[in-house]
């Protein structure tokens, strides 16, 4: 039988001719097409072409293709897989690999780094995303590109923080101005030339940053509310994309969400605008956070089915960042509330509300029994701080939430006018938030000191400045346990504000804030208890409120004494915010608020000196202990307090679930399959 086979043929065209498919004289060795059309002419050889073959092989080049294409998504899915059976960071190790510079050495704290080490690496390690994730993961020194000058003088100022033994050395704060100058002028200079990039916006925001630490808060206003409204004069699209923040590529929308970070750390309320075009930053109002508003367009039925968010770690704190902005300014408004603080419309009420809600919707594997930050070792935590540092911002901002929300002093603001019996329900959950989150926070402040992990954003150090205060109070309370447990935390967070104090000059002011409060304690007699026999008496102190409320709000805290480097000139720096100050003369009076040596809010006039929290037949079963609520109270005999762990109360053969067995328990009964 015949070969049917399709004959060879011999190629004879040129390669410029078949490749545009053009009849080819075949002239050699310079054909006249290409000889006319002046471009080069080159002959493949007399190879035999099979055109079977050349189908077959294009066809066995598109298979590999494909195969390698589907390998690479069964390893992806695969890896997916993994990392939901394993919770916490642990199962996401391979996500870190490469984030970090190749140049930066594997250490386990900053005073192991290089000297020599430059201040862009620097800022990689110890500033993008901490907080600010202005460019994406994977991005380094050695891969930023080309970069504008300013954007890269902006880095370097905040890189060189984390240089060395930081504010100690007198040089680095003059380099750090000098480039901060530079920066400056850069960004002035394309706004006269009307050439505003990306990286002018990034500028921005750095600078920023570096303005409101150094105590020059009118500056630092000025540039993110000029970022913001860049920002906003661009097509971003919508909010939607903060729900994938962590693997976000694009710089812009990184951009958008640094700004609305900064400004929600700042105090700038309202950083999600409904309207571009409506400033809603001075609003007395408070508006429900953007989880909220999301959940509820995702589903309306909330109540019968519930959602959770499933989003990074970045993305949970620009939520938690929302809700620190709501509880500043409810710090900063001392008004008097028409609403006590356990009325539903009440500012307390929504921002307890809303924080709890923030909790449920919040993915399990943040939690601390999940995540497993104890069993990394330091090594380990510093390789992959771009993960850690963003997890204890949000551990720690979270905890200081109901902290500030809880806090004496201001709840005394709020109630300064209030006539009626304060309710022994409410003074008593007030007290549990303020020593249970307030005792986690000294937890985390533990874990980092072992594990030798720097904290590298100054908003936590202001956490920690919230929680001095309520330790500083509870210090002089008449029950030595109780005393003795708050003089080991406050000493702990001071501990916490020097050695964060070498990077931060605001935060060496909250330092030196915390020890003249310490200072301005003075004993001022006795209380007699009302209604009480006439040897119930306890101490009376006095304290400084002024410098307590300038402690406790964050834009007072960093604001520097010397307002010399900030915008203003002579001529309005007297009249400017900064020397208008809050003045408590008679806005409030030592006789009806004993906040010193008093625990929680139990000092206030309106608190019943005598009252029983729990019915006879039950007392003898709960946790006694000496009266911490009051001299004659039994409202303090608190289970709860053997949830505190900086209070160390209970030992190994407690009863009491402790909270990590809370955390699994409901853990485990979420993952529960009914069907």
């Amino acid at each position: 039988m015949e070969d049917e086979r399709p004959a060879k043929r011999v190629r004879q065209a040129c390669e410029p001719c078949r490749r545009k498919k053009t009849r080819c004289p075949g002239e050699k060795p310079i054909c006249s097409f290409c000889e006319r059309l002046g471009q080069k002419c080159v002959y493949g050889g007399a190879e035999t072409v099979d055109e079977t073959s050349d189908f077959a092989r294009n066809m066995e080049d598109r298979v590999s293709r494909i195969e390698r294409k589907m390998e690479s998504l069964i390893d992806f899915i695969a890896q997916g897989a993994h990392q939901e059976k394993t919770p916490g960071p642990v199962a996401s190790r391979s996500e870190h690999q490469g984030i970090l510079p190749v140049s930066t050495p594997n250490i386990g704290a900053s005073n192991q780094i290089s000297s020599d080490t430059s201040a862009l690496d620097l800022y990689f390690v110890f500033c993008n995303a901490q907080p600010l994730s202005l460019f994406p993961r994977g991005v380094c020194s050695e891969n930023l590109g080309r970069r504008d000058p300013e954007l890269l003088y902006a880095m370097e100022a905040l890189g060189l923080r984390f240089r060395g033994r930081g504010l100690l050395q007198s040089n680095i704060e003059s380099e750090i101005r000098s480039k901060m100058k530079t920066a400056r002028q850069g960004i002035m200079a394309r706004l006269e030339d009307g050439a505003v990039e990306l990286s002018t916006l990034q500028t921005l925001c750095l600078l920023s940053m570096l303005e409101y630490t150094a105590g020059n808060l009118i500056r630092a206003g000025f540039y993110a509310r000029m970022s913001g409204y860049f920002i906003r004069s661009i097509h971003t699209g919508g909010l939607e994309f903060i729900s994938a923040l962590d693997n976000e590529q694009d710089e812009r929308k990184l951009c958008h969400a640094a700004v609305i970070l900064l400004q929600n750390l700042q105090g700038s309320l309202h950083a999600f605008p409904t309207k571009d075009t409506t400033d809603q930053s001075l609003d007395n109002s408070l508006s429900a956070p953007l989880f909220e508003t999301m959940i509820s367009k995702k589903d309306p039925r909330r109540g019968t089915t519930g959602l959770k968010l499933d989003i990074g770690i970045n993305a949970a704190n620009m939520h938690t960042s929302e809700l620190w902005a709501l509880t500043c300014k409810y710090a900063m408004d001392y008004r008097i509330d028409a609403n006590p603080p356990w009325h539903p419309q009440s500012d307390y009420a929504m921002i307890t509300y809303w924080h709890t809600e923030h909790e449920s919707c919040m993915p399990l594997r943040f939690r601390l029994h999940a995540s497993r930050f104890q069993d990394y070792t330091p090594g380990e935590l510093q390789q992959y701080r771009d993960y850690w540092g963003p997890w204890l911002f949000f551990q720690i901002l979270w905890h200081a939430i109901p902290c500030l929300l809880n806090h004496p002093f201001l709840l005394s603001l709020r109630l300064r006018n209030f006539r009626r019996t304060m309710p022994q329900s409410f003074l008593r959950n007030s007290f549990e938030q303020l020593t249970l989150h307030s005792g986690w926070i000294v937890h985390f402040l533990d874990l980092v000191e072992q594990k030798r992990f720097e904290i590298s954003d100054p908003t936590l150090c202001h956490c920690v400045a919230i929680v001095a205060t309520v330790y500083l109070q509870h210090s002089f309370t008449e029950d030595e346990a109780f005393s003795k447990k708050a003089q080991i935390g406050l000493e702990k967070c001071i501990r916490f504000l020097h050695r964060m104090s070498h990077r931060w000059p605001n935060i060496r002011q909250q330092a030196q804030h915390i020890e003249q409060l310490r200072a301005s304690i003075s004993p001022g007699g006795l209380f007699n208890e009302p209604g009480t026999a006439g040897s119930s008496t306890r101490p009376k102190w006095s304290v400084n409120f002024q410098l307590l409320w300038k402690i406790l709000v964050y834009a007072h805290a960093s604001r520097s004494p010397d307002h010399s480097g900030d915008i203003f000139g002579p001529g309005l720096a007297k009249d400017g915010l900064g020397s208008s100050e809050m003045n408590f003369a008679g806005v409030i009076a030592e006789p009806d608020f004993a906040l010193i040596g008093s625990a929680g809010l139990s000092g206030h006039k309106t608190v019943a000196s005598e009252c029983v929290t729990y019915p006879p037949e039950e007392s003898e079963h709960v946790l006694r202990g000496h009266d911490q609520m009051g001299q004659n109270s039994e409202a303090i005999d608190l289970p709860e307090l053997s949830e505190d762990p900086a209070l160390d109360l209970n030992g190994g053969d407690t009863l009491f679930l402790q909270l990590q067995d809370y955390g699994r328990a409901f853990e485990d009964w979420l993952s529960v399959n009914p069907g």
